[in-house]
């Protein structure tokens, strides 16, 4: 079994190397709210770095990012008003569908793990926002892009898998969840 595991990641290792990868820069506007009955949606950020690893010859790839995400809800039966910015790391796969030599549509999935560095909340019953929610967050990420030379316009979607709520004085009835989707520009060089 270790013998596998080391063929795979020297395989994968060696098809990262010989790659060519491009660094991109993006950003756009972001909608979120929490999976609670009665959120409501709240307008952000997100923005990033990240790189296009190619996978050998195919068009498969291989797409890291390091990126800034504001969320929250605008108004719901927990919390009220709350903006929480998350720093996170999507490590998702994807393939660019080629049309011509400079437009193509990239598809992508995987996993993303966010922390976050700040926030804040509305609701006079909550003293310390992060006593009752957890900081950490992560789920699946999903991207659709509209390659078009070094130009890529983007959708991107998070959906929450791991429960943020912390605090059980607090008894929502269900588990509460982050959603969001972002559109926006990016940049590869």
């Amino acid at each position: 079994m270790k013998k596998l595991i080391l063929a795979v990641l020297t395989l994968l290792l060696t098809t990262i190397v010989c790659a060519q990868p491009y660094t991109m820069i993006k950003g756009g506007a972001q909608l979120s709210k929490f999976s609670s009955d009665g959120s409501e949606s709240k307008f952000g950020v997100r923005g990033g770095l990240g790189g296009f690893v190619p996978l050998g010859e195919s068009s498969f790839y291989f797409m890291p990012q390091l990126v800034y995400a504001q969320k929250g809800q605008e108004d719901g039966k927990f919390l009220g008003n709350t903006t929480l910015h998350y720093a996170e790391v999507p490590l998702t796969i994807g393939a660019l569908v080629k049309f011509t030599r400079n437009v193509g549509l990239g598809l992508m999935v995987g996993p993303y793990a966010g922390v976050a560095v700040a926030g804040k909340c509305d609701n006079p019953e909550v003293s310390d926002l992060f006593s009752t929610i957890s900081r950490v967050d992560a789920g699946i990420s999903g991207s659709v892009q509209l390659h078009i030379w070094k130009i890529f316009v983007f959708a991107d979607y998070d959906w929450g898998l791991r429960s943020i709520m912390k605090d059980t004085d607090y008894e929502i009835g269900e588990k509460l969840t982050t959603r969001s989707g972002a559109v926006g520009i990016g940049f590869t060089y």
